[in-house]
């Protein structure tokens, strides 16, 4: 609940001492202090003098102890009353508030600024009878003062009494002639009654008087939609649009409009309008774009709209990033991937400050596989979020995915070093990457600890099981271990086709060529691209197997595909295996 205007100032406000006679007093009059002497009452003044200082200074706890001194010196202090009074309901200590609010109303009836306070304290603490009561005396005490009708009309409205807050804001009507602000209460108050032709009414008359203000065309035809007069509305828009026919507001209107109507062209007609008006917001057409990426899921012409409006956003508001992080997220929902991270990444760079746009821009260029993408923006978002070790772990799998291993290291350390607290998850990762970069650094035993610690971290983590067994089998160290993790990887995983590759080369390091031909074989069979590392290993494990034109057949596959080893060529022109 808001404060009253009078509460407010007065909270803030020196003392100012009035004494028109008020007609009824909040509280019967209790025994009141006795009088002290006239050296008493100088020190007292002094003292009460002093604090208001201290107050105006700022030094709101020195300023209480100076008025509780002045009331010691003279119990009769109504001003220092008054001021702890209002000190004290600063701090939401509403019941000695009112306690010191009373004394001051008591010692000095007469004061309205007294009697205000004690009203405004008595909302504070959801008393509104007794508020209503101390401003309906005031109202009738000072029947031309605004402002005390001000508060009566509000505390009627706190009270639910919505009857006589109408009478009220009308006596105020009478005094101050026609407002908007007025005017605009008494409608609020009739919908809130249920009298809507009486809100209509209200605002026909605002409309008559401000022509040009649009906000009240759209109440008016708010109105009409609430109470089912529908053309009525219709025609208050088109009155907006006769006199503002770009005016983004009244074209959406229209656009609802034609909606509720199942006229889903025209509606998009005026909606296209209202996005084509730089008037509009980016941030307000940004809210409209995430109700069609609902609703444009499963509906082809609501995505064709959508991604009309995308591009529309761009072409009005092409400074704002939040246009192209829409237009991202729609282009990924539909398979766009590469046009979606251009998106994100444009709008990236014009807000650098938002780190998970980043991470969607990486984690794209990771789908991609774009991993010179991934260097580069990797090291942009870093010039903004230098201590995020997410950043410096896609920098590190940039540089691992294009063999620059030091590189990789370093990024990979740095992350580290900065996951070691709060991102369990991401830690795990790092510490699986750098066992595969010190691998390919020939730094094995380093290698091996890395990975024991992400496993020790997450024993069922496949990716890391799978990795470690696969570089012990390159190194022929420790087979039978490497057999366990990787069955383990398979069992987790077990139609991931690298998993099925480790298996299947670890059973031909271990000498049992028909079982890795089998895993191999089903290897390839799960990818529809196989890699050339995993073809060069099936034409080797057919060359041990006596099958050397076989093998040679998958040999040359592997050239073609890419990504062997160092000793493909020669085996191919020998038509012999090397190793």
């Amino acid at each position: 609940m808001a404060l009253p205007v009078a509460l407010t100032i007065l909270l803030f406000s020196a003392c100012s001492i009035s004494r028109e006679k008020v007609a009824k007093e909040p509280e019967a009059p209790k025994e009141l202090p006795e009088e002290v002497s006239s050296s008493k009452q100088l020190e007292s003044t002094r003292l009460l003098i002093e604090a208001n200082r201290q107050k105006i200074l700022g030094n709101r706890s020195r300023a209480a102890v100076l008025f509780d001194d002045a009331i010691r010196k003279n119990p009769r202090n109504d001003a220092a009353y008054y001021e702890l009074s209002k000190i004290h309901a600063m701090h939401g200590e509403f019941d000695d508030a009112l306690e010191f609010a009373l004394m001051a109303a008591r010692l000095d009836p007469d004061n309205r600024h007294y009697q205000i306070l004690l009203a405004d304290i008595y909302i504070l603490k959801d008393e509104l009878p007794k508020s209503i009561e101390i401003y309906e005396s005031l109202a009738r005490a000072y029947p031309e003062n605004v402002e005390f009708l001000y508060n009566l009309a509000s505390a009627y409205l706190y009270n639910e009494q919505k009857q006589k807050a109408l009478e009220t804001l009308t006596r105020i009507e009478a005094l101050v002639g026609f407002t908007e602000e007025i005017s605009i209460q008494k409608q609020k108050i009739w919908v809130e009654m249920g009298e809507h032709e009486k809100a209509i009414e209200e605002t026909r008359k605002i409309i008559e008087l401000f022509p040009d203000e649009l906000v009240y065309y759209e109440l008016l035809g708010e109105l009409y939609r609430e109470t089912d007069q529908h053309e009525k509305a219709k025609e208050v828009y088109l009155s907006m649009l006769e006199r503002q026919p770009e005016d983004p507001m009244a074209n959406l209107l229209m656009a609802d409009y034609y909606h509720e109507e199942g006229d889903p062209e025209k509606s998009f007609e005026y909606l296209e309008t209202a996005f084509r008006s730089p008037q509009m917001s980016a941030e307000s057409k940004a809210r409209i774009m995430y109700t069609y990426y609902a609703i444009s899921e499963a509906d082809p012409d609501r995505l064709e709209q959508a991604m009309k409006l995308c591009r529309l956003l761009i072409e009005i508001h092409p400074e704002d990033p939040e246009s192209y992080l829409i237009y991202g997220d729609f282009l990924r929902r539909e398979g766009e991937i590469e046009k979606a991270r251009d998106m994100y990444l444009k709008g990236a760079k014009l807000d650098p400050s938002e780190l998970t746009v980043w991470q969607q821009v990486l984690s794209l260029d990771g789908w991609l596989q774009d991993f010179e993408a991934m260097l580069e923006n990797s090291e942009l978002a870093l010039e903004y979020f230098f201590e995020q070790p997410i950043l410096f772990f896609f920098n590190g799998i940039a540089h691992f995915q294009l063999k620059n291993y030091e590189e990789a290291a370093s990024a990979l350390e740095y992350g580290l070093v900065m996951a070691q607290y709060d991102e369990e998850g991401l830690k795990e990762d790092i510490l699986s990457t750098l066992g595969d970069v010190y691998h390919y650094l020939e730094e094995f035993e380093r290698s091996n600890e890395y990975y024991e610690k992400a496993l020790a971290l997450n024993p069922e983590n496949p990716t890391t099981l799978n990795n470690y067994s696969y570089h012990l089998a390159v190194r022929r160290e420790r087979l039978d271990e490497a057999e366990q993790m990787s069955e383990k990887s398979l069992q987790l995983q077990p139609d991931n086709a690298a998993f099925q590759d480790t298996y299947g080369w670890i059973m031909y390091q271990k000498g049992k060529y028909e079982e890795a031909k089998y895993w191999v074989g089903k290897s390839i069979e799960g990818e529809s691209e196989p890699s050339g590392v995993v073809l060069e290993h099936y034409g080797d494990v057919l060359y041990k197997l006596g099958q050397p034109d076989e093998a040679l057949i998958y040999w040359k596959k592997a050239e073609a595909a890419g990504d062997y080893s160092e000793f493909l060529e020669k085996k191919i022109k020998d038509r012999t295996l090397y190793e």
